[in-house]
């Protein structure tokens, strides 16, 4: 199914990514939050642990098939937003892998702010207002990641995330990304993770270490699973290293699903 482009102006041209780096893009990663370490601390600790989840991810799809991974939280405040958007860099940091980061969390968007991007148009005006995708996607100043914002605030985030758009949009994103990475609200407080994860090839769930309670894990996990989403591990965050009392913020576990 193709989706239904409509004529782009000069400026949607101005926005679209480039396929190669320009050096005002180089200029553009000075806009990035100081929490994407991958970015501003590329040696440090944190950033070899989002490297790890990237090798992980890609021992598992041999194949090297497109894929849309569904981030996820049981609840807010857990450094969800955070993670994927530096596993994003970590993947783009590989020249063969072309990466997109959708933010699907259309009630409590954060990552247009942790990549200085504009928050609108975007996923919403897609889905909601058939708008064209392709003028939706900002660079991010590495030439092989690019953000699809959340959109104007205010539309109704159910209605969007239940439109039978959704999967179109998916396969358009498949199309031309190797990797497609969603971040989406807390799956115990909202269903839109439920909405995404029908659609996505693998859902992570990311868990506090010592924040989130295992019967809200083991919850979440179950609402995902219900929901038709396939499991495919957990993201843990604030876990402590066993070699020097350090903290190694991230760390991923397979959930055997």
């Amino acid at each position: 199914m193709t989706w239904p482009f409509r004529s782009r102006s000069a400026a949607s041209l101005r926005r679209r990514p480039p396929a190669i780096a320009e050096p005002e893009d180089l200029v553009m990663l000075d806009t990035l939050d100081p929490k994407l370490v991958v970015h501003h601390d590329p040696t440090g600790r944190a950033a070899e642990q989002y490297r790890a989840l990237r090798t992980n991810l890609r021992a598992t799809n041999p194949g090297r098939q497109p894929r849309a991974l569904l981030f996820t939280s049981a609840e807010a405040g857990v450094g969800k937003s955070v993670s994927v958007g530096n596993l994003a860099l970590a993947m783009a940091e590989c020249d063969d892998v072309k990466v997109c980061l959708v933010d699907a969390d259309l009630r409590a968007a954060g990552l247009s702010e942790l990549f200085g991007v504009d928050d609108a148009p975007g996923l919403a005006e897609i889905l909601l207002e058939r708008r064209d995708p392709e003028r939706m996607l900002f660079p991010t100043g590495r030439a092989n990641l690019q953000v699809l914002p959340a959109g104007k605030p205010g539309l109704d985030p159910s209605q969007a995330l239940a439109s039978t758009h959704l999967p179109e949009l998916v396969a358009w994103l498949k199309r031309r990304y190797l990797y497609v990475l969603v971040d989406c609200a807390p799956v115990l407080l909202f269903s839109d993770a439920g909405e995404l994860g029908k659609v996505a090839d693998g859902s992570i769930l990311t868990v506090s270490l010592g924040g989130t309670f295992k019967s809200e894990a083991d919850r979440a996990l179950a609402q995902l699973r219900s929901a038709g989403a396939t499991v495919i591990g957990t993201l843990v965050t604030g876990a402590e290293s066993s070699l020097d009392g350090a903290y190694d913020p991230y760390q991923y576990a397979d959930a055997g699903a």
